[in-house]
């Protein structure tokens, strides 16, 4: 019976990422953009905020075939430092012994204006993706007592029995991912922020029991987990 369902999801859900919905969330992204390049600058402290996540969109349709995920999670790591978030979240290489969904990681290239980046990736919920991912990360000025960056998907590509699927054809899993991170330094130790922007696509009828967790219950999900496994490298002083 899964089995059958898998096929008949494969065989319907192949999508085309469309111009306007690239556009709608282009102009979405650069409303957060702004923010978040104002909130980095500030010196306004993380710990205003309590620990947890936090929905700005979860799942807002845009036109055409898309829907715009924008989660941002705050934690508190006692005694961390900065210079050791920041070796984690640029050490693509490391990235599979840290973050559970990430099979494979590495850095392509590193520059005096940035990193990038590499990951094979899996993601299983109700059914199962994986995708290769490479990403461009890249400082944000922030307060001295800051670090802040900013990481945007160049390329997503959808593995589908070994074969890569067109971007932007395919099953629409995640089409768009931009990531801001902010961590803050203080006496007693390391408050970060993370803010997660994703486009997917949108539910097709009928497919809802089996799409809906996995373009609306993951963004937050991996959220989560990407924090709580950073978390937890720091505190094994990774």
């Amino acid at each position: 019976m899964i089995l059958s369902a898998t096929v008949f999801v494969a065989a319907q859900f192949i999508a085309t990422l469309q111009p306007k919905t690239v556009a709608a969330f282009d102009q979405y992204f650069q409303g957060v953009e702004s923010a978040t390049r104002a909130r980095a600058a500030s010196g306004s402290p993380l710990s205003v905020q309590a620990e947890g996540v936090t929905p700005h969109a979860a799942g807002k349709d845009t036109p055409g075939n898309g829907m715009i995920h924008d989660w941002s999670a705050i934690a508190f790591v006692p005694g961390a430092k900065k210079a050791q978030a920041i070796a984690i979240l640029e050490g693509f290489d490391r990235h599979p012994s840290v973050y559970p969904e990430v099979l494979e990681g590495c850095v392509e290239k590193r520059d005096s204006d940035g990193v990038d980046g590499f990951h094979r990736i899996r993601k299983k919920k109700v059914l199962e993706v994986t995708l290769e991912a490479r990403y461009r990360v890249e400082p944000v000025k922030a307060a001295a007592n800051r670090y802040a960056s900013r990481s945007v998907a160049t390329e997503i590509v959808e593995i589908d029995k070994d074969k890569k699927r067109t971007p932007g054809h395919d099953h629409g899993f995640l089409w768009r991912l931009n990531t801001f991170w902010i961590l803050e330094e203080t006496p007693k130790g390391l408050w970060m922020e993370c803010r997660s922007v994703s486009l997917t696509r949108d539910t097709p009828m009928g497919l809802g029991w089996a799409i809906n967790p996995i373009v609306r219950d993951l963004p937050k999900e991996s959220l989560l987990a990407l924090m709580e496994a950073t978390k937890r490298a720091l505190q094994a002083g990774w």
